[in-house]
């Protein structure tokens, strides 16, 4: 039952981007599905996570900064993003890598964005949606997060998106910290 829904949302996309002709993609989509159908591809999930929120600011500059930790072989890191920020690289990957389209990715919330239970809510979506993201693209032959084959590392990461490094968005009016 959940693999026939994810599938016609998978074709409601296809026909939204009029993407029906293209074969490559089409497959591509097809290994989404089966990515996001229980068990997935058994991606080790300490490899991304989504651990815990913070709220950053005073008054109308109150906003929450979610702690994306990422650990790969003996290197972990992590950095604080801001919703706006996940959107940002969701477009900007969808842009790169047409396939993205198919995760699902937390929709904007006009109201109770500063509620703690969606927030934590918000929290574990993005945590699975940063999962899909990363047991997707590894599976692509060949990988932008593994290229040559070659163990997945902070550099590949960081070649994937900026998003992951740090530093990246400290001084910008969405600054994280």
């Amino acid at each position: 039952r959940i693999n026939a829904l994810i599938e016609e949302e998978v074709q409601r996309r296809l026909r939204q981007i009029n993407l029906n002709t293209d074969n490559d993609l089409s497959s591509s989509l097809q290994v989404c599905v089966s990515s996001l159908s229980p068990g997935g591809w058994g991606l080790d999930p300490s490899l991304v996570s989504v651990p815990r929120f913070v709220l950053r600011g005073q008054g109308k500059d109150e906003h929450f900064e979610f702690e994306v930790k990422l650990s790969l072989r003996d290197d972990t890191w992590s950095v604080f993003r801001r919703y706006s920020r996940f959107r940002e690289m969701h477009h900007n990957l969808r842009l790169r890598f047409p396939q993205v389209a198919c995760l699902d990715f937390p929709p904007k919330k006009l109201f109770r964005n500063k509620d703690e239970k969606m927030v934590s809510e918000r929290r574990l979506q993005l945590q699975r949606y940063l999962r899909d993201l990363f047991a997707l693209v590894q599976s692509w032959s060949p990988s932008p997060l593994r290229p040559d084959s070659e163990p997945l590392n902070k550099h590949h990461v960081y070649e994937f998106s900026s998003f992951f490094k740090k530093g990246v968005f400290e001084s910008s009016s969405h600054g994280t910290g």
